[in-house]
């Protein structure tokens, strides 16, 4: 199946954002900005889509500059943005440098993913990255450990102590989760039993050996490896349906950056956690939503995968604002099941995944550790009542990263 780019049907206000989702808009991008803001454009719902899609700080960022047609109110507006979302992320990062450098003192291996050092990698600037909270990732024999120094930091967890402790997988919730006691700074801890969309568990303690450091206000951050982060990034953005342009735009401006050295252990890695179709998928909506440089052998091999150039045309539609995914039970389930090479591996995943307790589970039980055996059948008869008479889609739990 042959990739295709965007094509026709298109609102103006969807190519403003295709046109500003890049670190340094092409000439011929900055062209045909120029040109559709002479246009009509609804500028409420411009703004609306970019804050839903992430995209706002990089529509205020290119559109301010580059566009003397933009009419003066809105080009107030943009800048009024602009600097809150920059305020909001000045404070974020000097929260994760004073997190990250606890951290490092106390030898806890955490790795900062999204939020400014993805900012950073993608786009220069961690400015340029709209985001509302910190993710770290690290190993989950870590937690006890993490949950002290991250009280001795100022915040609380949303969970009790004692489900920081638990080993088994029954008491492990699907993040940690903690609010600052005082600016309401939030922080959300991953490891590899909350990372559950994976496959199989990623073995982080192997990632935090190939790690690397991002420099944000000169002081290094530690984060994943070029090709652990875009494998990092395929993953969530199949957790997600792809429900944001954003997630497919750092999948994008990554993609530029991994050397031809970074191909062969991404897909290496994607192979050995049953993740390569989601990879490809990433990498098939990068490549026919903002036309990413790939390799020819790798974009030979993103074609010749039905499976998800049939999902991305699908997820390609819904994300460019021309159709909305048929996100009921049925859909959400074959989509799963699909993420998986195999009927029989990508059936079992969607089976764990239907009947693993998620957070709005754990609320059910008032934050009680373990789970009856009887509720892996009640789980689906709650996501049935939720999602099988609605054709809206999941987005996260409303989480914008």
């Amino acid at each position: 199946m042959r990739v295709q780019a965007p094509a026709g049907n298109i609102k103006p206000e969807v190519e403003i954002l295709l046109c500003c989702a890049r670190k340094t808009p092409s000439p011929a991008e900055l062209s045909r900005l120029a040109q559709i803001v002479e246009g009509w454009v609804d500028w409420p719902r411009l703004f609306q889509l970019a804050n839903e899609n992430g995209l706002l700080p990089l529509l205020c960022e290119h559109l301010s500059q580059n566009s003397a047609a933009v009419p003066s109110e809105i080009v107030a507006q943009l800048r009024d943005a602009n600097r809150q979302n920059a305020l909001r992320a000045l404070f974020l990062t000097a929260e994760l440098l004073r997190i990250t450098g606890t951290l490092r003192q106390k030898q806890i291996p955490a790795l900062s993913y999204k939020g400014p050092v993805l900012g950073q990698l993608a786009y220069a600037n961690p400015l340029l990255r709209q985001f509302d909270d910190l993710d770290l990732v690290l190993p989950q024999r870590f937690m006890p450990h993490a949950y002290e120094e991250m009280g001795t930091l100022g915040y609380e967890p949303e969970l009790p102590r004692e489900r920081f402790l638990v080993a088994g997988s029954k008491g492990i919730p699907g993040e940690y989760v903690f609010l600052h006691r005082t600016n309401g700074a939030r922080v959300e801890l991953h490891t590899e039993a909350t990372l559950r969309h994976f496959p199989r568990p990623p073995d982080l303690e192997q990632m935090a050996r190939r790690s690397t450091a991002v420099l944000l206000n000169g002081r290094e951050v530690p984060t994943f490896a070029p090709a652990d982060t875009l494998l990092m990034l395929c993953v969530h953005g199949a957790k997600d349906f792809w429900a944001r342009l954003i997630w497919v735009a750092d999948v994008a401006a990554l993609v530029e950056e991994l050397p031809e050295a970074g191909w062969p252990p991404l897909f290496a890695e994607a192979r050995k956690y049953d993740a390569e179709r989601m990879v490809r998928l990433g990498l098939w909506l990068a490549y026919a939503i903002f036309r990413s440089k790939l390799p020819a052998r790798i974009l030979q091999e993103v074609q010749s995968d039905r499976v998800a150039g049939r999902v991305g045309g699908d997820l390609c539609d819904s994300l460019l604002d021309r159709e909305q995914l048929p996100a009921g039970v049925t859909w959400r389930s074959l989509y799963r099941i699909r993420m998986v090479p195999g009927i029989w591996r990508g059936t079992r995943y969607w089976l764990r995944l239907s009947t693993a307790p998620a957070e709005e589970d754990w609320s059910m039980t008032g934050g009680r550790p373990g789970f009856p055996g009887s509720y892996a059948f009640l789980r689906p008869l709650r996501l049935w009542r939720k999602y099988g008479r609605s054709p809206a889609s999941e987005n996260a739990g409303g989480k914008k990263n």
